[in-house]
């Protein structure tokens, strides 16, 4: 989500400056939501002979909005943060020239939703693998919210309000031909810090012509052999053409268990099913 917020006043003796920022981010829901917009689903696959998908638009809001709806293209880090490109890198394919998208500005009344179209188009034109794009939806300004009275300045102060813009981006592939695509997880790490908490850090590893994604379950298993859920994250991917995807979660510690002693176990699987993608254990 792209969230810019800044408040700038000023006069003869004082300057002060508030500026907020957030980026995109991605929430483990089944939908995304920022601001008074609310999009289902958080993600978009084109796969076999799939050529439609539909994305809701909601606005949960008190005022009516505007919302234009393009196209941006993003690269992976290894610590999951998406940096803006505008050229694919070496082995990236950017879906954009092989989808349309309609409407593409929709004008939403409070607790108004619509359906937006996404399609794919010249797929015979596509050679084997994946191709990847962000469906971005961005809130156009209203220079004159509703409600907004005007104010009486001191002419010896000058105050500019520049309001919150929001914005949200999904990811979207198509994806062509069989897949080759090997994960594993690797790497294994518990640390603790002076406040008491817990973390395990790993890697997800991806090899192949297909990205990866799913959902992370982290279990303590005791020296009784008993089983305790402790850490749980959904939407963890690795994009191609990345090949790792570094994590660091924190861990909820039950009641009576010492993590000094017995196992991890890192569960790493598809998030609309219990298939298992990889997993890896941490002997302590």
């Amino acid at each position: 989500m792209d969230l810019q917020k800044e408040y700038y006043s000023c006069n003869f003796n004082q300057i002060k400056f508030i500026i907020f920022i957030a980026i995109f981010l991605s929430i483990n829901t089944i939908s995304l939501a920022q601001g008074d917009l609310l999009i289902f689903p958080k993600r978009i696959v084109f796969e076999g002979r799939n050529r439609v998908e539909q994305v809701i638009l909601s606005n949960t809001g008190k005022e009516p909005a505007t919302y234009n709806i393009s196209f941006i293209q993003y690269r992976m880090t290894e610590t999951g943060e998406f940096v803006a490109i505008t050229e694919p890198e070496l082995g990236q394919h950017f879906a954009t020239p092989f989808l349309r998208v309609y409407p593409r500005s929709v004008d939403l009344a409070p607790g108004e939703s619509q359906t937006v179209k996404v399609q794919v188009i010249d797929a015979e034109k596509m050679e084997d693998g994946e191709y990847r794009s962000h469906l971005y939806f961005r809130a156009e300004k209203n220079n004159n919210p509703l409600g907004q009275d005007n104010e009486v300045k001191d002419s010896n102060t000058i105050s500019v309000k520049l309001e919150a813009v929001f914005g949200i981006s999904i990811a979207t592939i198509i994806r062509k031909g069989k897949s080759n695509t090997f994960t594993s997880i690797s790497g294994l790490e518990y640390t603790h810090d002076a406040d008491a908490n817990h973390f395990l850090k790993f890697d997800i590893n991806r090899e192949g012509n297909m990205s990866t994604y799913g959902a992370i379950t982290i279990n303590f298993i005791s020296r009784e052999n008993k089983k305790f859920e402790v850490g749980k994250a959904k939407g963890l991917a690795v994009y191609t053409p990345g090949n790792v995807r570094k994590v660091k979660m924190q861990l909820q510690e039950p009641d009576g268990i010492d993590f000094s002693t017995g196992k991890f176990e890192v569960i790493y699987t598809a998030d609309e099913s219990k298939t298992i993608i990889a997993e890896a254990r941490l002997e302590l």
